[in-house]
């Protein structure tokens, strides 16, 4: 109900400002934003409306940062939505729920669901739609496997580069005991990294990152990435 209630929230905000520029994303909420040496990826100054958005950010990922801060804007003043969620969280399991929420919000300014619905229903969902969507739609990668994963169920998305190789970014999911997290390494032997060393797709069972338990795993590697969606075992 609560995903429901942002995803309505972030395409009616997209709707009323649209072409969603990164002026317009602020503008329609009455706030400035500035590129700022700060040491999070982006922060609201509530006090003067400003977003801050953290330097050495790609364009699409600063453009991510800041549809996730007007989010923050768009749930804190809707009493209802604000309630609902005090109502079934608290302490840091709220904060990590908003955070979560405020991705998806985000996903849905920037790639309408119905866009990555369209996509699904074509092709399936596996791990080469989080970079063929992002670079179709212009968005970040991170927008692309958030937008991907909440159209189905029991899934996780992890996104790893680097050397060595570490976790960039993963999705969030009720249905996996844990995620990665981020700047965790991934063993060599591991079959996301095998995957990047080999340019091999990979289908079969593996543990996520810095975990033991194994799911099901459809990974894709390319430009130095590598881009995995895990599932949950059928029943």
């Amino acid at each position: 109900m609560l995903r429901a209630k942002v995803r309505e929230l972030a395409r009616d905000y997209r709707k009323a400002n649209a072409p969603l520029t990164p002026e317009r994303l602020a503008k329609g909420i009455g706030a400035s934003f500035e590129i700022a040496p700060i040491p999070t990826d982006g922060m609201f100054d509530f006090d003067r409306g400003r977003i801050l958005i953290a330097e050495g950010q790609s364009l699409k990922r600063q453009r991510f940062t800041l549809a996730h801060e007007v989010m923050h804007y768009l749930i804190r003043h809707d009493e209802n939505l604000l309630s609902d969620m005090h109502e079934e969280y608290a302490g840091d399991e709220f904060e990590e729920t908003l955070e979560a929420l405020c991705n998806l919000g985000a996903a849905e300014m920037l790639l309408p669901s119905e866009n990555v619905k369209a996509t699904l229903a074509k092709k399936g969902l596996r791990a080469k739609l989080i970079p063929d969507l992002a670079e179709t739609h212009q968005v970040s990668e991170e927008v692309a496997a958030i937008a991907l994963t909440d159209q189905a169920a029991h899934v996780l998305a992890v996104i790893a580069g680097g050397r060595p190789l570490k976790v960039l970014f993963s999705s969030r999911s009720e249905f996996f005991p844990a995620r990665p997290a981020k700047n965790a390494e991934v063993p060599k032997d591991h079959a996301l990294a095998l995957t990047l060393a080999t340019g091999l797709p990979f289908q079969g069972e593996a543990p996520l990152p810095k975990h033991q338990r194994p799911f099901l795993l459809d990974a894709y590697a390319k430009g130095g990435r590598v881009y995995g969606i895990y599932r949950t075992k059928p029943n």
